[in-house]
């Protein structure tokens, strides 16, 4: 169960600009994009999923947006996280 889903939906609840956890992969030139994705709910429990593919990178001000596509079962999500240059830190945009 990716992130934290609602009992009542298919939707999961996801709080725009949690900081989250992201391994990535890097290649010869030093691009990166994110390969999995930890979020830790209120309880301290560690939701991890695996990036499926990426729909979508923009260079924003100060960093990079990623629009991201995850399972949750069988059906497939989007996550946009942001990662901040300066800072080094990934946060989830909703």
């Amino acid at each position: 169960m990716p992130f934290i889903e609602n009992a009542n939906s298919n939707n999961p609840i996801i709080l725009s600009g949690l900081p989250v956890s992201v391994a990535v992969v890097y290649n010869t030139l030093g691009d990166f994009k994110p390969l999995y994705i930890c979020v830790v709910d209120l309880y301290n429990n560690a939701c991890k999923t695996k990036v499926e593919y990426i729909k979508d990178i923009k260079n924003i001000k100060g960093g990079i947006s990623f629009c991201c596509v995850y399972k949750s079962g069988d059906i497939l999500k989007e996550v946009m996280l942001l990662y901040y240059l300066n800072s080094h830190i990934w946060l989830i945009e909703s």
